[in-house]
């Protein structure tokens, strides 16, 4: 699933209500308010959501597992259900760091920029994707997958 979709969808059922979402909530918000999902793809967006731990089930209710302020959702944001659910990641290695440490409400774009350009200015044998996933993993955001990533492209 592509993940920042994923990400902008939960986000906008978060902004209606203040705690846990019903299946009923995410079918309501996502097909009949905003149409952006059929209503028979809810059930799959949900359990592959949390399969990857996107949301979290409490008490019966669905919770992100991030910080839903940091996710800008564009007024004309739309999606496609191929588009949501394809494995593809088109986007370079630091793009999709720098939206994880938006979408954790930790920092913004800009700002983890300029830290893993700090980092990177006193050191000699780093490249400016392991200063971005050193500053991400000292914020306290999950880096196990951009690590698996770089290790697996030497």
């Amino acid at each position: 699933m592509n993940k920042d979709l994923a990400r902008k969808l939960i986000a906008i059922v978060a902004s209606k209500k203040a705690d846990g979402y019903s299946k009923s909530d995410f079918t309501n918000i996502l097909s009949f308010k905003r149409s952006l999902l059929p209503p028979d793809n809810i059930d799959r967006f949900i359990s592959v959501s949390l399969e990857d731990k996107l949301i979290v089930e409490k008490n019966g209710k669905y919770v992100p597992n991030f910080s839903t302020e940091g996710v800008i959702v564009p007024l004309d944001f739309s999606v496609s259900v191929d588009e949501l659910f394809s494995e593809a990641t088109e986007k370079p290695l630091i793009d999709r760091m720098l939206e994880a440490a938006s979408a954790s409400g930790k920092m913004t774009k800009k700002e983890a920029i300029i830290r893993a350009k700090e980092l990177l200015s006193g050191m000699q044998f780093i490249d400016f994707e392991t200063a971005m996933i050193t500053v991400l993993s000292d914020s306290g955001i999950d880096v196990s997958p951009f690590v698996s990533e770089k290790e697996n492209s030497f």
